[in-house]
């Protein structure tokens, strides 16, 4: 049976961009097919990486550029939701009492390459020895100078509209910028592409191409109506991302990248960390064949928790195996269905206690363990052992790339990005 939202009108948190609305607009399309009688007002925000479009984002800060003001308000309760490209929604700083309670069907997660309209060119490999690349990503970057050395790259900040007229005034000299090719399909501009850059060249970042809307972790209510918008496929996929990402630790100074692929009960996902420069990187893959198989239970008594700040989950890391370790499992091989649940059970990291919270629409006192969230991502309906082979399988692939150098690059990057902030 479908959920019945407690309110008949939710307010959204969203970015100011073209982009922005548009993607909030089809989630409140999306919405309409199954709750038509539910009102959505949108509130936009301004963040910190709207609002400084001169420095490059490493230079700015590292994390949460996209998301800090629009969490603000979250926590105040002056919304409800807010709906992010997930790619902007980094894995280890989500605030302490949120969580991503819906991640949509996944739209193309490739890079594109738009050539400007004076250059009678198709491809990169087109361009003249010395053009100037607009990119402000570190990731894409490392990675266009590992496979396009001839090339110049120059930051180029704003959103898609303002890139886009950059990119056509001459006189900044920009002779192609890069673009992810779900933004551009979302705006009806794949007409301006040029060349699509398969993941053999350019691997994409984490969550790209998806949607994921965060909400309260406790407010049940907003988390039963928005589950009905998860897109299986795409959720396994960005768990093992966001997986690999808190692990091997990250932020728009660090140029790492993924290529996950899931097809029936078969999980690949491929990782790459760099260097600034691209000149040193380490690459690897990890696989699972067959998610649906419960992992090994190492640890008795273990419960079913929704995490108070990140730090809780170290634990659980810790427990994590090794690439060629045993697995370990908490509660596994079932699935929830929140519409049955009337009340949470939180881990509260002071007391030994869970806390139970009850909803309003029911009197029982019976507390029922919800779903737990895999890399602060709500599991809801959803097999939870295959939820948790995709985060064992992200966490294997950065703990592979750890042992293949990782931590030097990582070093290297961070003495580099202190010299950059303090000259």
């Amino acid at each position: 049976m479908q959920y019945v939202p407690l309110r008949s009108n939710y307010r959204i948190g969203t970015r100011q961009s073209e982009l922005a609305l548009v993607q909030t607009d089809s989630v409140i399309e999306q919405l309409h097919k199954f709750y038509p009688n539910i009102q959505y007002e949108v509130i936009k925000i301004k963040t910190v990486g709207d609002k400084n479009l001169l420095d490059p984002l490493a230079h700015i800060g590292d994390k949460g550029l996209f998301t800090k003001e629009l969490e603000v308000e979250l926590n105040k309760n002056t919304i409800d939701f807010v709906v992010h490209s997930l790619k902007d929604v980094p894995s280890t700083v989500l605030p302490p009492n949120m969580v991503i309670g819906a991640i949509l069907e996944r739209a193309d997660p490739r890079d594109a390459v738009i050539i400007a309209p004076w250059h009678n060119k198709t491809s990169l490999n087109e361009l003249p020895h010395g053009s100037v690349i607009g990119t402000s990503s570190t990731r894409r970057i490392a990675q266009l100078k590992l496979n396009y050395p001839q090339f110049e790259y120059k930051s180029i900040r704003g959103n898609m509209n303002t890139r886009w007229e950059k990119l056509n005034n001459r006189e900044l000299g920009y002779d192609a910028m890069i673009a992810a090719v779900a933004g551009l399909q979302r705006l009806k501009w794949t007409d301006r592409i040029s060349e699509i850059i398969e993941p053999d060249r350019v691997l994409y970042a984490i969550g790209q191409g998806a949607l994921g809307i965060e909400c309260r972790h406790n407010d049940t209510d907003t988390i039963r109506m928005l589950s009905i918008l998860n897109h299986e496929p795409t959720v396994v996929c960005c768990v093992a991302e966001r997986a690999f990402l808190k692990r091997i630790g990250g932020g728009c100074s660090i140029p790492n990248a993924v290529c996950t692929v899931y097809k029936e009960k078969e999980l690949k996902i491929d990782g790459v960390l760099l260097n600034l420069d691209g000149s040193r990187f380490v690459k690897d893959r990890v696989e699972n064949l067959d998610l649906t198989k419960p992992m090994v239970i190492t640890k008795s008594g273990s419960s079913l928790f929704v995490a108070s700040t990140d730090n809780d989950f170290s634990s659980l890391d810790d427990d994590i195996p090794s690439i060629d370790g045993p697995s370990s499992s908490m509660n596994s091989n079932q699935s929830h269905n929140i519409s049955d649940i009337d009340s949470i059970r939180i881990f509260n990291p002071s007391s030994s206690i869970p806390l139970s919270v009850t909803s309003t629409e029911t009197t029982t006192t019976e507390v029922v363990p919800l779903l737990r969230h895999y890399a602060h991502v709500c599991g809801i309906n959803m097999n939870e052992t295959i939820l948790e082979n995709a985060e064992l399988c992200g966490t294997n692939l950065a703990v592979k790339l750890m042992q293949m150098g990782a931590d030097s690059i990582l070093e290297e990057i961070q003495q580099q990005v202190t010299a950059l902030s303090t000259s």
